[in-house]
């Protein structure tokens, strides 16, 4: 929106806060002018007193105005914060072009929306809520509201209010402090807070157990990540049924091999024989849900108890180019398996968990990123991997992430409009032998 020069922009409460303010600094000069030239009148003095506790008075009602706006009984850290985002809120709004407007004479005084701030008791986030209207509607749907947030903080979730009279916009800091976990047994006092059928990944967020598509560049910390998961995994009670694939021969060959040597494997041929291993028990969990789910209606597996069963192929892209090689019905088998298992897994409690490098309409076809609705992009990624996982480059992908660090979604915790930062703990112990301890 373009401004005619020499015209300034206020809003209307800044215009109000510079009148209250001008009238405190003309009646201090009147004061002090009485008190210094009323010389030795008596009721000049009084009168000069008089306007200082006027100016006193003002000044309390002021400072108790603010106070009560900005919720100082919750502690001055609460109240500055408070203050700083809506002051930095209502700034970018004006300079934005968000507002009503009414011409004045030497000012354009503007109506900024209503808006409401609620803060976290550690203020490590919050919730902003702006006043929809009718003039500003496609406005405040398209307002990058990040950049308006002072210190570290970021937009995590934006919605509208179920009467669509009000945007709410969820934020948190973008700096998330690492877990590390120096033991085995830190980790599984850490581990024991999540509830039966969780996975925690930071300090902050535990997730239902899902299909899961896990990125990450070489040196992102993908490799910890899924050790962070299965050491979960195998610590549960009773403990989850896994099946490990690894056609590099790596770490997860090495944890499936302590785990279950059974259900691992390495080779292409011992990978498509797991699959098919995985399939026929799949097959079976459905048979016995069968049986269990006429006894409750709409129940999953998580109503009778059952161990979820997951299939954790590392590398899966590297899995799949190498089945170009085999015959059409091979490779058919294989995306029979794993689409079926992300298509009905979910009720019945088998899960896919699918991790490679990068993402792209080559390696992960379409029906499998709109069915895996729990995703962790960690480090840079390439901006094909964003477009290809989430449909969309988010404003968090140009932030700069730490090893174990990157972008989660997943749709009670966040969205692919709106991704949150996750920080995957660091393991600062020997996870093989942690590993060989728990099967024990």
């Amino acid at each position: 929106m373009q401004i005619n020069k020499g015209v300034s922009m206020k809003s209307r409460k800044k215009e109000k806060q510079e009148k209250m303010y001008n009238i405190i600094m003309a009646i201090s000069v009147i004061a002090i002018m009485v008190m210094y030239f009323g010389g030795n009148d008596i009721k000049l003095q009084e009168f000069g007193v008089f306007l200082i506790i006027c100016v006193c008075a003002l000044i309390l009602m002021i400072f108790f105005q603010w106070s009560i706006q900005h919720q100082l009984y919750k502690g001055i850290g609460y109240a500055y914060l408070h203050n700083q985002i809506i002051s930095s809120i209502e700034r970018s709004l004006l300079h934005a072009g968000i507002y009503v407007s009414k011409s004045g004479e030497s000012a354009k005084i503007v109506d900024l929306p209503d808006m409401k701030l609620e803060l976290n008791n550690d203020l490590s986030g919050g919730k902003i809520t702006i006043r929809n209207c009718l003039r500003l509607n496609e406005k405040l749907d398209d307002m990058a509201i990040s950049s308006a947030l002072p210190q570290d903080f970021v937009v995590s979730q934006c919605y509208l209010s179920d009467n669509q009279n009000n945007y709410v916009f969820e934020f948190e800091k973008n700096f998330i402090e690492q877990l590390c976990f120096q033991s085995y047994e830190e980790f599984l006092e850490f581990a024991v807070k999540t509830k039966k059928y969780e996975l925690f990944m930071d300090a902050r967020y535990s997730v239902q157990i899902h299909h899961l598509l896990l990125v990450g560049q070489t040196g992102c910390g993908k490799s910890y990540s899924l050790y962070c998961l299965i050491l979960q995994m195998v610590n549960k009670s009773p403990t989850w049924n896994i099946y490990f694939a690894d056609p590099k021969y790596s770490g997860i060959y090495a944890l499936g091999h302590a785990i279950a040597h059974e259900k691992t494997a390495s080779t292409v041929e011992e990978i498509i024989l797991l699959l098919q291993k995985f399939s026929k028990e799949m097959e079976q969990r459905k048979r016995d849900f069968g049986e269990l789910i006429i006894k409750k209606l709409d129940s999953t597996y998580q109503d009778f108890g059952l161990v979820p069963i997951c299939m954790i192929i590392d590398e899966y892209s590297a899995f799949r180019s190498s089945l170009a090689r085999y015959d059409k019905k091979t490779r058919d088998m294989v995306d029979d398996v794993v689409g079926n298992t992300i298509r009905e897994g979910r009720q019945i409690g088998c899960f896919m968990i699918l991790a490679q490098q990068q993402t792209n309409s080559g390696n992960l076809p379409t029906e499998y990123k709109e069915n895996i609705p729990w995703k962790i992009i960690l480090g840079k990624a390439e901006r094909q991997t964003y477009m290809t996982a989430l449909g969309e480059i988010p404003e968090l992908a140009n932030r700069k992430f730490l090893c174990g660090q990157g972008l989660l979604i997943y749709p009670p915790i966040a969205t692919t409009d709106y991704p949150v930062v996750v920080s995957m703990p660091t393991l600062q112990f020997d996870i093989l032998e942690a590993v060989k301890h728990s099967a024990k």
